[in-house]
């Protein structure tokens, strides 16, 4: 199958709901005593209002089709006159999916680069994400690609029931 990787445009606000169910209902399930049942699905204005952020990226992966079947939701972050960091840009990954019967093709794979070029191309000193440790698939995944544990966010439950 032929993917190609492009810019988000307005009309893709429909076509990525597919992937947002799927990613709500994996983090669901692994967490549900944290993380709700429904989607957070974009409105046109939400969706159209994070298009035209000057330092916000949206790819989407198509098939020849026309089937979106990935996408990554990315944003510079500009870290400046911190009172610990040196000045830097960092490229952010918010959010990278690829529709379940479309896993393991190389598809994340593309989205990646398409991100890592951009990074590049804006001088962005790395590339950096959050990911939940229950969610192993895109740890060996990223891994794969290069990227490495920087820190740890742990917590401990507490019955609140008591």
């Amino acid at each position: 199958m032929k993917i190609t990787i492009r810019s988000s445009v307005l009309e893709d606000c429909e076509k990525i709901r597919p992937l947002q169910k799927e990613i709500t209902d994996l983090h669901h399930n692994s967490c549900p005593d944290l993380l709700k049942t429904e989607p957070k699905f974009f409105t046109p204005e939400a969706f159209l209002e994070l298009l035209n952020k000057p330092d916000y990226f949206t790819y989407i992966a198509e098939s020849e089709a026309g089937e979106v079947v990935g996408y990554a939701f990315v944003k510079i972050d500009r870290v400046r006159n911190h009172p610990v960091f040196i000045d830097f840009d960092r490229f952010c990954i918010e959010d990278i999916c690829v529709l379940i019967k479309h896993r393991r093709t190389g598809i994340g794979r593309m989205l990646f680069e398409r991100c890592k070029a951009t990074a590049q191309e804006k001088n962005c000193r790395s590339i950096e994400l959050s990911v939940w440790c229950f969610n192993t698939e895109a740890i060996v995944f990223y891994k794969s690609m290069g990227l490495q544990e920087r820190y740890m966010r742990m917590e401990l439950k507490l019955n609140s029931e008591s």
